[in-house]
């Protein structure tokens, strides 16, 4: 009697599972509002589905015009201040939060730049009188720097005077240049506190508060060449 063998081979291929885990993100500024001129600080928390802490999981961070990535420390916390002075506005933070083993996580939060309206009275003049001095980062492109200043007083028949870094000037009828047109010189207005300083040779020349941002983000070369020509477009403000 003939023993027949019958083989088999099963179609079922084995499978390999990755346990991951879900994380839970809190993100928010430090304070809301902030008044323009102060650095942005954002910060939060990363923990897993029992609360407890994830270390040393990538942060990405958008907010404003930043882009920035940081870890969470031993407390699944991180925070992140801005090198930048806020200008007025509502501005949205989102994060994306990734580890190796967790899912991709996002969040989002909102934070508020109130402008600064401080005004004061003397001797029938308003003036404008703001009190914590802006610095920003001196950004330093071929022989020029450039600065974020604050206009730390102000009155339209006479000068205004700026703070930034450890230095103070003063200005004749400059800090009207970019929100008052000539015939308006003669009146009284609310001035823009935050301005951009470029410095070249012993030689101050006040700029919009925009161009400070823009030499920042820019490489030494770009930058130099930008702050050449924003130099040498300047236009000295119109007497009435």
């Amino acid at each position: 009697m003939a023993i027949v063998a019958i083989i088999g081979f099963s179609s079922i291929q084995a499978s390999h599972s990755v346990l991951t885990y879900s994380m839970l993100v809190n993100v928010k500024p430090l304070k809301d509002p902030i008044m323009q001129g102060e650095y942005p600080v954002i910060v939060g928390n990363v923990t897993d589905q029992a609360y407890r802490p994830v270390a040393d999981a990538q942060v990405f961070i958008i907010f404003g015009s930043e882009a920035v990535t940081t870890t969470t420390d031993n407390q699944g916390q991180f925070e992140y201040k801005s090198a930048i002075p806020a200008t007025p506005g509502t501005y949205e933070i989102d994060v994306t939060v990734t580890k190796q083993g967790y899912i991709k996580q996002l969040a989002s939060s909102v934070y508020t730049v109130d402008p600064y309206t401080s005004t004061m009275t003397t001797s029938g003049n308003t003036t404008t009188s703001l009190t914590n001095t802006i610095t920003g980062l001196p950004v330093n492109a071929g022989n020029f720097t450039v600065y974020m200043g604050k206009v730390a007083h102000w009155n339209l028949e006479t000068t205004c005077f700026v703070d930034f870094s450890d230095k103070y000037v003063r200005f004749l009828k400059t800090c009207d240049l970019y929100n008052l047109d000539p015939q308006d010189f003669k009146i009284d207005q609310n001035v823009i506190p935050i301005v951009t300083v470029i410095e070249y040779n012993g030689t101050y020349r006040l700029f919009p508060d925009q161009v400070y941002s823009e030499a920042y983000y820019l490489g030494n070369d770009t930058a130099t060449n930008f702050i050449n020509a924003t130099w040498n477009s300047y236009l000295p403000p119109k007497q009435p």
